[in-house]
């Protein structure tokens, strides 16, 4: 069964650049900083950039907020 996703989520989504999108998707999935940089194979510097900036974009406070809107709006 294929998920809704709401339009005003689906809006805030596409603001995010296709990396950004990846760390959220892997935030959702419950992975740290250090497993992100490992699975993307980038720094951890980088992913903390990428957290930061996504945050930012999404309007979101914390990683827990990330997590949770993330499992709303990505498969």
């Amino acid at each position: 069964r294929s998920r809704r996703v709401a339009p005003a989520d689906a809006a805030r989504l596409h603001e995010l650049t296709p990396r950004e999108q990846d760390v959220l998707r892997l935030i959702g999935q419950g992975l740290s900083n250090g497993e992100i940089a490992d699975h993307l194979v980038v720094s951890e510097h980088t992913v903390k950039t990428h957290v930061s900036r996504t945050l930012n974009k999404l309007g979101l406070r914390n990683r827990g907020q990330a997590a949770a809107f993330s499992r709303r709006v990505t498969p």
